[in-house]
């Protein structure tokens, strides 16, 4: 993705230098610093050194150029030839030529390398010719000068610096895969009333595609504003509308997101920024993120450059033929234009690491992101790809989203998803009822999250099984004719030796059925509340891990068997949905169990 800057730049921060090309390129702060020159004489060497200290906050390479030209201190009518800078009496005819120059970091003039021309030093008293010392910096776009007289240790004027004129020409192009520049957002228990959090972009200019922030206010949302950037000195970075999206539960409109560049509008920015949210009421913080806003910064580095503008290819079609639209800026433009956006992953299921191409046919827009699911995104100017790859490093179940936006005067997006399972395959068998008398009819309930699957089983352990392929169906109903225990095993294969199963346990006459389950106790009553879980896990098989989620943004986990009961205090108002995660490990990667399926529900007053 490479495009000319050709209307908005942001400069703040830190020493930064920002462009605009064109007619209307204005001022801004040089990124290039020059300290004064220090001289130090040194007797040994009969010479004087010249140093200074230069840098570039846009991380450009820099230039040196030290120049000495030799000058007169006196003038030709001095009366005392005997006291330095009295206008002691100097040759007459003397012309001053001497020069020296040097593009080192370290000048060093060894005195009477540089010639003095015509001039014949004898008749000159001890003041005589001066040196003076200028040093310019330049990093293409902007260049410093300070400079020094004389041979004596000392330290010189303060430097003074000016846009070259290259900057005119400058393009900024946004160069490289999108990073999260900034993201304070953590899983622990929200409030309102976030403060403005700060960041840095470290001397580097980055091209500012998306802000992000979080407004969870007790799962209601809230109507989406307006999210910008303050920079320092006063410098405002947008604001931008923002569109809202679900989060946990489905709260609506609990994410605001603002897309910021587009195609012939980039944002850059460098230096040390804040975030600016227009509703700080329902702006999520917490103790972790020390009272400040969520607020995650997506961006792209921002590279600068002198380049000319290219001259136009010439055309070689005939006079008479109309030109031709130049193409899309992907194939996937041309050939899904006017269709639905969609995203299709592959493989969509294996262990980690998992490298998926993701197939994406969009219409034509002027910007496109890709949530990988997994924290890591892509974010460009222009219509997405056809394709593009990434790679999962640890297990779970993801959700990847690609959106786009049709146009810049466009106040929503669109946007599609699909799944990826990675080491992690959700699966579950459940048994109604798990016992009784025989003849004992049981539904059992089938449902998994793994995709692609070929073919599908069922054994109900007994001598019997039911099977079939492609997705199983959501229910199959089995009777046990003869008192025992039974163990029930449903398995699915998403590809051609991979198997992902679960088990179910079945008592019929007499005997303990199997219990997995959760119970809260109390399940409402005003804040702060301290509930009791208990939890009841005889299933068979080995648990390796569980995790017991309360619904308010905490939770408590453990390796093994859960305890027979978790306490938990609820500070908020709200009705939180609690969860109990129990995962089994086989051959093929872990199965787990969530229950209740719809959550159990604690109302806090």
């Amino acid at each position: 993705m490479r495009k000319k800057l050709t209307s908005i730049v942001i400069s703040a921060g830190l020493l930064l230098g920002i462009y605009v090309t064109g007619e209307n390129a204005t001022a801004a702060t040089s990124s290039v610093t020059l300290s004064r020159i220090t001289a130090s004489f040194q007797q040994s060497e009969f010479a004087t050194h010249y140093t200074a200290n230069a840098s570039d906050s846009s991380k450009r390479p820099l230039t040196y150029k030290w120049t000495l030209k030799l000058q007169l201190v006196d003038k030709p009518d001095a009366t005392n030839p005997g006291t330095p800078g009295s206008k002691a009496a100097v040759d007459s005819k003397c012309n001053n030529a001497g020069k020296l120059t040097s593009s080192t970091q370290e000048f060093i003039w060894k005195h009477g390398d540089a010639g003095l021309g015509s001039c014949d030093h004898a008749k000159m008293g001890p003041s005589g010719h001066q040196g003076r010392v200028t040093l310019v910096v330049s990093d293409g776009l902007w260049s410093c000068t300070a400079t020094y007289g004389g041979t004596n240790s000392g330290v010189g004027t303060v430097s003074t610096c000016k846009a070259i004129s290259a900057v005119k020409k400058a393009t900024v192009t946004c160069q490289g895969p999108t990073i999260k520049l900034m993201d304070n957002s953590n899983g622990g228990g929200v409030l309102g009333g976030g403060k403005q959090p700060s960041f840095m972009t470290k001397g580097i200019s980055y091209c500012l595609m998306q802000l992000v922030t979080y407004h969870w206010n007790n799962g209601q949302g809230a109507k989406p504003g307006t999210i910008g950037l303050n920079g320092t000195a006063g410098v405002k970075v947008g604001p931008w509308a923002a569109s809202g999206s679900a989060g946990s539960n489905n709260a609506q409109n609990v994410n605001w997101t603002a897309n910021v560049s587009t195609p012939t509008k980039l944002v850059v920015i460098n230096g040390v920024y804040s975030c600016v949210d227009s509703d700080p009421t329902t702006w999520s913080q917490d103790a972790q993120s020390h009272g400040t806003g969520f607020c995650q910064v997506y961006v792209v580095k921002a590279v600068v450059s002198n380049a000319t503008t290219s001259p136009k290819p010439k055309s070689t079609a005939k006079a008479t033929t109309k030109p031709k639209k130049p193409a899309l800026t992907s194939p996937a433009a041309t050939k899904c234009k006017g269709t639905k956006l969609t995203l299709k992953a592959s493989p969509d299921n294996g262990k980690p690491p998992l490298k998926v191409t993701f197939a994406m046919c969009s219409p034509k827009s002027v910007q496109w992101r890709i949530d990988y699911g997994d924290g890591q995104s892509k974010v460009a100017v222009g219509t997405a790809p056809t394709s593009i790859t990434h790679t999962y490093a640890k297990a779970g179940d993801y959700k990847p989203r690609l959106t786009t936006i049709a146009s810049q005067a466009a106040t929503t997006s669109s946007n599609v998803t699909t799944s990826v399972s990675v080491g992690t395959a959700l699966i579950s068998l459940s048994a109604n009822p798990a016992s009784g008398a025989s003849p004992l009819k049981v539904a059992y309930g089938l449902a998994t999250t793994v995709a692609n699957i070929t073919t599908w089983t069922l054994d109900f352990g007994d001598g019997t099984h039911t099977a079939g392929g492609g997705k199983p169906p959501a229910s199959v109903s089995h009777t046990y004719s003869k008192d025992g225990t039974y163990k029930a095993t449903f398995s699915v294969k998403p590809g051609a030796y991979a198997l992902v199963y679960t088990v179910a346990q079945i008592t019929v006459g007499s005997g303990t059925p199997p219990i997995l389950g959760v119970t809260a106790a109390p399940s409402s009553g005003t804040h702060p509340l301290a509930v009791k879980f208990r939890i009841g896990t005889t299933i068979p098989g080995v648990i390796v891990s569980w995790v017991m989620k309360f619904g308010d943004g905490y939770q408590q986990q453990g390796n093994g068997k859960p305890p027979a009961s978790v306490s938990h205090t609820y500070t908020k108002k709200g009705t939180f949905l609690a969860f109990l995660l129990v995962s089994q490990q086989q051959q093929y990667g872990g199965v787990q169990y969530v229950v209740p399926k719809n959550g159990l529900a604690i109302q806090v007053k």
